[in-house]
Order: C-alpha cells, then structure tokens, then sequence
C-alpha cells in the first residue's frame, strides 16, 4: 500500500512540475500570429493605422486563449484543493497514528511497572518456598499461620493467602500478555508511523507543487485578461476619431460619385458619351487579391463598412492599366484615396459604367483625356490612407459601387 500510494503521489507531483508543453504556448507562434493577423486587418481595413491593428490583433489572440485559460486556471485551482485535502487528510492520519504510539508507550511503561511489582511479590513467595526447605509456599504459609490461632482461624487466614498468591501470578501473566500485545501494536503503529510520513512528505510536496501550479494559471489568466481589457481601452479611445476618419472617406466617395454621375448626365446631353467595346479587362492582370468587395464589421467603430473595391497585391510603381476604353474624369487627389484615377466607360449593357484606381504613386493621363483599354493611367504606390504597396480598383455601376469582379476578364 505504501509503494502503490507513494507511486501515485509522486506522479501527481511531477505531473505538475513538468508539464507537458503545449505546441500553442510557443510564444514565438503567438507574435507570428498576431503578426499575420496585423496584415490581415491592414487589407481588410484600408488605412488602418499599425499599432491600432496590433491592438486589435492582440485583443482578438487574448479573446481566443481566455476560455482556455479560465479552464486551465479552474483545473488548477481544483487540484490544488485536492492536494490541499490529501495533505490535511496525511497530517491528521500521522497525528492519530502517533498519539496512538504515545499511548501504547504509555501502557507499556505502565504495564512494565505492574509487572515489575507482582514479579516482586512471586519473589517473595519463591523465597518462602525456599526457606520451608522444599515444601510447597502454600504449605508452608498454612503450616505457619495455623500455629497458635484455633483451627478454623488459622485455615481462613491460609485460603486467603493462596488465593492472594494466585491472583498475583494470574495478574503478572495477564500483564506480561497485554504488554506483548501492545509491544507488537507499537510495532505496527511505528511502522506505520514511517509510512504516514514519507506519503506526508509527498503530500506536501504535491501541494507546494499544486500551489504553484495554481498561481502560474492565475497569473497567465489576469495577464490575458489585463491584455484584453487594455485593448479594448485602446481601441474604445479610438472609436470617435475612427468614426471621424471613416466618415469623412464616406464623405469622399460619396462626392465623387455625384461627380461622376453628373458627369455622365451632362456628357449624355451633349452626346458625347465614349462608347467602349462594352468589356472590361483586370487591371493588374496577374497579380493576387488581397481584400474583396463587400461589407465588413470594422474592428474599432462596429459598424458595418463596405470596402468599395478589390484590392490588388501590386508592389510599389507597377504599372496600371485603364480596363477599358474611357474618358479620365478625376485625376489627382482625392484625400484617402491618394493619387486617384476615375475613367468613364459609357454605356455597358444599358448601365452607366465608371472605374476607379486609387492609392498610386505617379499618375500619366490627365482630366478630360480619352484612353484605351490596357493603356498605362498609372503607377500604382500607397498614397492616402494606405499601409502598404496595392492598387484598390473599383467599378462604379449607374453611380453606385458594385463587386468589380464580375466585369473584368
């Protein structure tokens, strides 16, 4: 039982100092997380400043370990209640066990003195027997004590002297019986005793272990927690001059498509709207898209945003090509949006078509100038609310923003 109990306690123990790491506590692997998903948040959200999409990026890490770590702290936190419970349990068995040897000591030490003194008084009788020359103590003693007293005096007084040496010598055997029994309890009590105390020893250890076990879980759990109220302070300090931001490229598309669609009114009445060939072509054939169109929860304000085009993975001063044959109505700055480029493309399908490109670093057509399809309009760069090398490319349908896709080949 002792090597069962003592196996048992030891692995628990070291189940607790060297815990097996997990693959996903790599810290290395949580910054290349949240690293990825800073550039993920920078081409979801054009204009996203840096430091704000790592706050981000770290609340959202924070947010996805905490049930796991509210588990690991709670499955702490019972263990070492457990170990708590098993240490008490040891200390209060070792107590028992060693007030039960105090009291067997005891009545050993107490028993040996009545052994002691009955042994004296069956001395004492041997010695009469001795000195009667041979004749039996209880003879003797009634030979002796029948002298000079009347017969029936001097026979009570003997039967009571027998029966007082029988009593004796049946005491000191029951003594000499109980101590050996308490001497063969003592032995097992200090046996166990031994026992109760190295399984103690383990116990202790297991809860020191446990407890700090239980603090590391605690501790990892309030610094996700501190991580991920941090965060949302941060990002909450943001949201009025987010919104402001965010408003105010609203603002900007807004206004440019009332331009382009009185544009193209005003060029429908003077009948000089360019008819292209009706198709459309990419233009940054080749290259990866890195953010769709459509709607999106913006990390900071909660809105709902449309991201307005297809963002293109161009590196910096690329060419960029019109994706149809067009008019220029807009190029120059456009605030947000940097360098921009809007073409007018006519009619498309009854529809009035309009593209956009915006973000570029050098711009080669100018207001007003006709251009082909696949002619260069541009460069593409990261100008305006940008933060990084791409070319946003949108399509502007009736003076509304559709999915591009569809209409380039």
């Amino acid at each position: 039982m002792k090597r069962r109990l003592g196996l048992v306690l030891t692995a628990a123990v070291l189940a607790v100092i060297m815990p097996v790491t997990s693959a996903g506590a790599n810290p290395r692997d949580d910054k290349s997380k949240v690293d990825e998903r800073v550039k993920e948040l920078q081409q979801e959200f054009e204009g996203l400043d840096e430091d704000l999409a790592r706050v981000i990026a770290e609340r959202d890490a924070a947010e996805e370990k905490l049930p796991d770590a509210e588990a690991a702290s709670k499955k702490a936190d019972d263990a070492l209640a457990e170990a708590i419970e098993t240490d008490d349990a040891m200390a209060a068995r070792l107590t028992s066990a060693q007030n039960a040897q105090k009291d067997l000591k005891t009545s050993i030490k107490d028993g040996a003195e009545e052994i002691d003194k009955h042994k004296t008084s069956a001395a004492r009788i041997g010695r009469q027997a001795y000195q009667n020359s041979g004749i039996t103590s209880d003879l003797a003693m009634l030979l002796q004590m029948a002298e000079g007293t009347s017969a029936d005096g001097g026979i009570g007084r003997v039967d009571s002297a027998v029966r007082s040496q029988q009593r004796t010598i049946d005491t000191l055997s029951e003594q000499r019986a109980v101590n050996k029994n308490n001497e063969e309890r003592l032995s097992g009590v200090t046996d166990e005793i031994s026992d109760l105390k190295d399984e103690a020893a383990e116990a202790v250890l297991a809860k020191e272990a446990a407890q700090i076990d239980a603090k590391k879980k605690s501790d990892s759990l309030n610094d996700i927690i501190t991580t991920k109220d941090d965060a949302e302070k941060t990002i909450s300090d943001n949201k009025a001059e987010t919104e402001e931001q965010l408003q105010k490229e609203q603002d900007e598309q807004d206004r440019l498509a009332k331009k382009v669609r009185d544009w193209e009114k005003d060029q429908e009445k003077k009948g000089k709207f360019v008819y292209g060939d009706g198709e459309l072509a990419n233009p940054a054939k080749g290259y990866p898209t890195t953010s769709p169109f459509g709607y999106r929860i913006h990390p900071i304000t909660g809105a709902k945003k449309l991201h307005s085009g297809t963002d293109f993975g161009v590196p910096c001063g690329t060419p960029i090509r019109a994706a149809g044959d067009g008019i220029v109505v807009i190029s120059g700055w456009t605030g947000g949006y940097g360098n921009r480029v809007v073409i007018s493309h006519g009619k498309i399908k009854g529809d009035s078509i309009a593209s956009t490109y915006n973000h570029n670093t050098d711009l080669k057509v100018r207001d007003g100038q006709k251009v082909k399809k696949g002619q260069v309009i541009s460069d593409s760069g990261t100008t305006g609310a940008s933060t990084g090398c791409h070319l946003h490319f949108e399509i502007m349908k009736n003076g509304g923003y559709v999915d591009p896709m569809p209409y380039i080949s």
